[in-house]
């Protein structure tokens, strides 16, 4: 039985929006948690340890995050080959639409990398004692203070190549429609 060019558009909607909705929950939920331990960390000297789990949250967090992203991406470009011969205006081709989608797109990245840096930075910020003296070089908080700087690292790493390939997608966007245009 074959199925139509329709009808798989229309089944393909509704899992990219429950991978925008997935990705947003994860987030948010991020957000609480991190919130939460940074809270408990701060109101007493002895859980300053807690937030030492943030930066491994903040790594797991936008994996998760980034992983959603990249299957959003690879269903719109199958959606977009389904609707290329559609006539009027489409979501993938008309070049208004998508770049200024995946512009708006760009205040939540932003916002997010800045709650996530800001949060990562805070836990390692408040955990310096571990690295600084006080403590023993050897002591766990002070290898998990290490493992949460390279979370920080990895982190950031995985905002840029996110972010990247989306400012990539719209620059080839618009060129393509340049292109069309001449």
């Amino acid at each position: 039985m074959a199925v139509s060019e329709d009808a798989r558009f229309l089944t393909l909607g509704p899992e990219v929006a429950s991978r925008i909705q997935s990705r947003e929950f994860v987030l948010l939920s991020y957000m609480a948690l991190a919130g939460t331990l940074l809270s408990a960390a701060l109101t007493k000297e002895a859980r300053v340890e807690l937030a030492l789990a943030i930066p491994y949250i903040a790594l797991a967090s936008s994996l998760i995050g980034m992983h959603h992203d990249l299957l959003i991406g690879a269903i719109s470009d199958f959606m977009k080959e389904i609707s290329k011969n559609t006539p009027g205006p489409t979501w993938h081709h008309d070049p208004h639409f998508l770049p200024r989608g995946l512009r708006y797109r760009t205040i939540r990245d932003i916002g997010t990398g800045f709650f996530m840096i800001f949060t990562v930075a805070t836990s390692l910020f408040v955990n310096k004692e571990h690295i600084l003296g006080g403590h023993a070089k050897t002591a766990l908080p002070c290898v998990l203070w290490w493992g949460g700087l390279l979370c920080s690292l990895g982190v950031i790493a995985v905002m840029l190549i996110t972010w990247g390939s989306g400012i990539l997608q719209i620059l080839l966007i618009i060129w393509r429609s340049t292109i069309r245009l001449t």
